[in-house]
């Protein structure tokens, strides 16, 4: 069975990594692009093989031979162009964060349920080779019962002219919705769901709309207790080994970074009782973005279960909207 993608917002991310991995993965063939200016969409859809171009979500829908949508627009457009893909009758993947709020979210979910769709959520961190094995570590009890985590993704970003993502009206907020997302949801792959937050979300060195510097301390429903820190306002000069993770156990512990490689590259070291054990991903790795496409394409075909479906896009979001919640009153917040 063959998955034919239209694209929805052909800028860079769908430039740098999905329509590659489109290209790569079996199974999966790029046919329609959109774009606001159909010029910049036919340039698109030359480089990469794409047979039709659109200016428009409501032209790109009408094209019958297109299954399934990736939604790479700002995410002040997701849940409308989600729900317009539903009502035309196609599988939606959407990029992280899902919507600007749970109730967004919500009406995604509901859309893609009434009209028979699937909607997952471009959380490609999950499909990293090193995280596939660290979920098979932690599930086989390489390092015991795991009681703590933290997780770091962060960066120098300061607001840019004509950059969107320091406007809360399209972007929802600030780098809890931007780096943070990935954290929230690695964290619920690997260690489960989070069930209260505690957070600093403040402005601490931009001009800006949003906060650009957030600290969660959460605790996970098994009671594992984990942090994260998404800041845009650390210089990072390191990012290998900056902005990683650990995780630590009864038994053990696991550290990885960086988090966030394209190619599944970097570094994992497992220590315990028995010693230690590095597992090294040189880069040109496997590509998370066409393992997550492989397993798109399987749950298309009715082989295999959703493998992020927009239900934890939602409690991500729902995290996120519970750590907001909890700085402005100064207090732990339960995650709704």
């Amino acid at each position: 069975m063959t998955v034919y993608w239209g694209i929805i917002g052909a800028g860079k991310i769908a430039e740098s990594q999905m329509a590659p991995a489109i290209a790569t993965a079996s199974g999966h063939e790029l046919v329609a692009v959109s774009r606001r200016t159909l010029d910049a969409a036919q340039q698109f859809a030359v480089r990469h093989g794409a047979q039709r171009a659109y200016d428009s979500v409501e032209a790109l829908l009408k094209d019958d031979q297109v299954s399934a949508v990736y939604v790479a627009t700002p995410p002040h457009l997701h849940a409308r162009e989600t729900v317009l893909a539903a009502e035309a009758g196609k599988h939606v993947l959407c990029e992280k964060p899902m919507a600007r709020t749970t109730g967004e979210a919500r009406e995604m979910i509901d859309a893609c349920r009434a009209g028979g769709v699937m909607l997952t959520i471009c959380h490609y961190q999950r499909f990293n080779a090193r995280h596939q094995r660290i979920r098979r570590l932690l599930e086989e009890g390489a390092i015991g019962q795991v009681t703590a985590a933290r997780i770091n993704f962060s960066d120098r970003f300061p607001p840019q002219p004509g950059v969107w993502h320091h406007d809360p009206r399209i972007s929802g907020g600030g780098p809890v919705m931007d780096l943070g997302i990935h954290c929230i949801d690695l964290l619920r792959f690997l260690c489960g769901p989070a069930e209260s937050v505690s957070a600093l979300v403040e402005t601490l060195v931009d001009s800006s709309p949003v906060a650009d510097t957030a600290t969660l301390l959460m605790r996970l429903a098994n009671g594992t207790q984990a942090v994260v820190t998404s800041h845009w306002t650390t210089a990072n000069h390191e990012p290998e080994r900056a902005n990683g993770l650990e995780i630590w156990g009864t038994k053990g512990s696991i550290a990885a970074a960086p988090i966030s490689a394209k190619d599944s590259a970097g570094t994992l070291r497992v220590l315990t009782e028995y010693g230690m054990q590095d597992y090294l991903v040189e880069p040109g790795g496997p590509r998370p973005h066409v393992a997550l496409l492989d397993a798109f394409g399987d749950a298309v075909a009715g082989e295999s279960p959703n493998p992020i479906p927009g239900e934890d896009g939602l409690a991500g979001l729902a995290v996120v909207e519970a750590a907001y919640e909890s700085a402005r009153r100064g207090q732990r917040v339960e995650v709704q």
